[in-house]
């Protein structure tokens, strides 16, 4: 087994992490810390590593054996063919999550006024934007780091949206064409919590009250009073909820109630629409 006193070059360096970590993630953070291809770490692994970099690799190994979720450690998590800086204070972009943003693009015309509750890092707000350049995004977080994260996101990107700190709708004025939300959904007492990168996510983010539907609830009821006329909310919700969430649509009056699943054919989001 290499030792941290033999990791000079490329290859024992990837060696250590391999040794330590399931081989992707290993490669990945030998990536980072050597900030060269993955191809790289096979081609020239005579290559030296900078004390610097060794030190960082070691770290972020460390890390990641105490179950700190790979994206926080790399700060960036890939999301629709986007690059997005992540960090704790935000969830970490899902697979699950691509769902709400292909149920929302048809709905998505041009100039119209979309609002992400919710936005965290942006994920679902920038996903439309690059694909709806035409409209126009707000993205709401009641988190100002959360806010600063979407900005910058934005701005790595060069895609025009604005970002605004807001709890649920609380100080907005504006009615919009489409609401997007990932709302926290999970129950206070899910045991899903207490493992894996849920442990490192931000609980404000993930629980939606003691059975998980009590911010959807409220997000429900409370925008239509924000959507235009034949406007459109789209949510995504646990894939055990469809049934309850439903419910909370149609006593909240919308119609043409709808539900897409996701990658794993699973109900995951629902979407109606205002009269």
């Amino acid at each position: 087994m290499s030792g941290e006193g033999e990791m000079t070059t490329l290859g024992a360096c990837t060696a250590y992490a391999q040794q330590r970590l399931p081989r992707l993630e290993a490669d990945l953070l030998v990536c980072a810390a050597a900030s060269s291809p993955r191809a790289h770490l096979y081609a020239f692994q005579e290559r030296s590593m900078a004390p610097a970099r060794r030190a960082h690799l070691r770290e972020w190994v460390a890390r990641r054996r105490a179950g700190e979720p790979l994206a926080y450690i790399l700060r960036e998590r890939g999301f629709w063919g986007l690059r997005l800086e992540v960090n704790s204070n935000a969830l970490i972009p899902r697979p699950d999550t691509e769902t709400l943003v292909a149920a929302a693009l048809p709905l998505v015309q041009p100039g119209a006024r979309v609002l992400d509750v919710c936005a965290g890092c942006g994920t679902v707000a920038l996903a439309i934007a690059a694909e709806r350049p035409a409209a126009r995004l707000l993205a709401t977080d009641i988190d100002a780091d959360c806010v600063a994260l979407c900005q910058r996101n934005a701005k790595r990107h060069g895609l025009t949206i604005e970002a605004r700190r807001a709890d649920l709708f609380n100080g907005l004025t504006e009615r919009f064409d489409v609401i997007v939300s990932n709302p926290p959904y999970v129950a206070a007492n899910d045991p899903h919590l207490r493992h894996g990168d849920l442990r490192h996510e931000p609980r404000r983010a993930l629980v939606g009250g003691p059975t998980g539907l009590e911010f959807l609830a409220r997000l429900v009821a409370e925008a239509p009073t924000h959507l235009q006329p034949g406007g459109w909310l789209a949510v995504e919700h646990g894939h055990d909820q469809g049934p309850p969430v439903r419910e909370l649509f149609t006593t909240a009056g919308f119609t043409d109630i709808r539900n897409q699943r996701d990658i794993d054919d699973r109900p995951r989001v629902t979407l109606g629409r205002k009269p």
